[in-house]
């Protein structure tokens, strides 16, 4: 994509652009189109900028996730919680969002005179949900004049106006994909079935509501309400909103960053203590999904120099047994040669290797090859939302019976992913105990404690997709087994700093004064979360 020094993209450049941007970098996408880069103004098809569109969708919910992951524990931080919202965090999100709208306005405009409406459909689901994600982390966005060429300094608009004019957005979006319009070539996600996205579509919906829930609680109950009323939502794992890797290694590469990234020369980054070791030993029953998560290259315990935190203070595991290396949360000391010897990611949802003991470093070890998902809306996290919506703001339904179908519906997922290529399902007895556990400690518990154990399963279950997670933590300030940085990483972050590459070429836009300006909906005390 160009390097954007500003938000404004004119339409017509975008069309150049899309040309150049389809790569085939996933999945059989090299057969879309015989020569991407030789497409010109001519093939500007609905199709071609569709097809970017999805891919860029995907890239920017990963890039959105992998944003928070750190600082929710789901991957280790090494810096300072000022570091990971700083002027340039959001430099490449910002200017990819803004791309992603140039090519949607050039769309919109051809799919309405052509009357693609699940063209037009599944665009405007997809830009309502990145626009709110944005929202989400940076707290406001450019939207109303937004791609206006007419307007080189765009202003703000507020979180509050975002979020209202993306539900309306993805009220338009299902009408379309109602209207029994042609089925684009390529559907990345629901394969032509538009009822798929309308499903998505009113699972973002409930997202939305339960997010702002702590500001419009009454409108939010109500609006669930109606959704759940007409049934159109995600309720099993067969409509889970998600992509699809490929398992191609060379040329165009398809496979799963998480994968791609380790398997081939030794892991990156390490894996979370504070996970590893709740799935592993908070409960009388090991969670069911510890070895799809993390895999583990060897079975004996780092000695030595491979121990860089021992006997250093303040570490709540440093090592947590069993041949899991990973690191605590803040841990910034320098790696040592342990690439083909720390934990890295497993079965799921990465397609690595599932971990039955072998003890073998990733680079000989058996795996599934990388076709792996990025989950995007799941099932189970559209019921632990109406776990959370039902205890708080008294949605229709039973929040203890929704706690249970989500534990169960996410765990049958992980363990069932490619069962056939691992060789291996846990045991329906350890699924039953492990989730009979959670239901007991769910009924001694009082309303908080409820919550802190629905938000403790969501975590779990939102493995490498940190934004959920992080607007619980936000919003309800569960879980509590987070663990504390072992060392001062600043007061939690609320929001991102404005990005600088749009600073510094509008003067419109003023940088907010730190990390700790709240987005519209987190009415919560300042500092009540680290």
């Amino acid at each position: 994509m160009k390097n954007m020094k500003n938000i404004l993209i004119k339409s017509i450049g975008m069309i150049m652009a899309f040309s150049l941007v389809i790569s085939c970098e996933t999945l059989e996408l090299e057969s879309l189109i015989e020569n991407p880069n030789s497409l010109g103004l001519s093939s500007a098809s609905p199709d071609f900028i569709l097809n970017e569109m999805q891919l860029d969708f995907r890239n920017l919910n990963r890039s959105f996730s992998g944003s928070v992951e750190s600082s929710m524990r789901m991957t280790v931080l090494a810096s300072t919680y000022n570091a990971v919202t700083s002027t340039t965090a959001m430099n490449g999100e910002w200017t990819s969002l803004y791309n992603f709208n140039a090519n949607f306005k050039v769309l919109e405009s051809i799919a309405e005179e052509d009357g693609l409406g699940y063209h037009l459909g599944m665009a405007q689901i997809m830009k309502a949900t990145l626009f709110v994600n944005m929202v989400d982390l940076i707290g406001e966005a450019v939207y109303s004049e937004a791609n206006d060429p007419s307007i080189p300094k765009p202003t703000l608009d507020s979180g509050e106006s975002i979020y209202a004019a993306m539900y309306d957005l993805i009220d338009e979006g299902i009408a379309n994909l109602k209207s029994g319009a042609k089925r684009p070539v390529n559907d990345l996600y629901y394969d032509g079935d538009a009822m798929g996205w309308v499903r998505f579509a009113n699972s973002f919906k409930i997202k939305m509501l339960l997010t702002t829930r702590l500001v419009t609680a009454a409108d939010s109950k109500t609006k669930i309400d109606a959704i759940l009323a007409g049934g159109e939502y995600i309720q099993n794992n067969s409509q889970d909103m998600q992509f699809q890797y490929g398992t191609t290694a060379v040329v165009n590469e398809s496979r799963h960053p998480l994968m791609s990234s380790s398997y081939t020369t030794g892991a990156s980054g390490y894996r979370p203590n504070n996970l590893i070791s709740y799935m592993k030993d908070s409960s009388s029953v090991q969670d069911p999904r510890l070895r799809y998560y993390f895999y583990r290259q060897t079975l004996d315990a780092p000695v030595g120099t491979q121990l860089t935190c021992a006997g250093a203070p303040n570490f709540t595991f440093c090592y947590v047994g069993d041949g899991y290396w990973g690191r605590d949360h803040g841990d910034d000391s320098a790696a040592p040669a342990d690439g083909l010897l720390r934990t890295v990611y497993g079965a799921y949802p990465a397609a690595g290797a599932y971990d039955n003991d072998q003890g073998e470093p990733i680079t000989v070890v058996d795996n599934l090859g990388g076709d792996g998902i990025h989950p995007i809306m799941l099932s189970s996290w559209v019921q632990f939302m109406l776990a959370e919506s039902a205890l708080k703001i008294g949605v229709t339904g039973n929040a203890r019976t929704y706690l249970e179908t989500a534990v169960r519906q996410h765990i049958d997922k992980v363990i069932n992913f490619q069962s056939d290529e691992t060789g291996h399902v846990a045991p329906a007895s350890q699924v039953n105990d492990y989730v009979n556990e959670v239901l007991t400690d769910y009924d001694a518990a009082d309303e908080d404690g409820k919550m802190d154990i629905i938000a403790r399963e969501w975590y779990i279950a939102s493995y490498t997709n940190g934004i959920e997670p992080f607007n619980t933590y936000r919003r309800t300030g569960y879980p509590s087994f987070l663990m504390d940085p072992v060392i001062d990483l600043g007061p939690f972050m609320r929001s991102f700093l404005y990005p600088a590459n749009e600073l510094n070429v509008n003067e419109n836009i003023t940088q907010k004064s730190s990390n700790q300006i709240q987005v519209f909906w987190d009415t919560n005390p300042a500092g009540f979360i680290n």
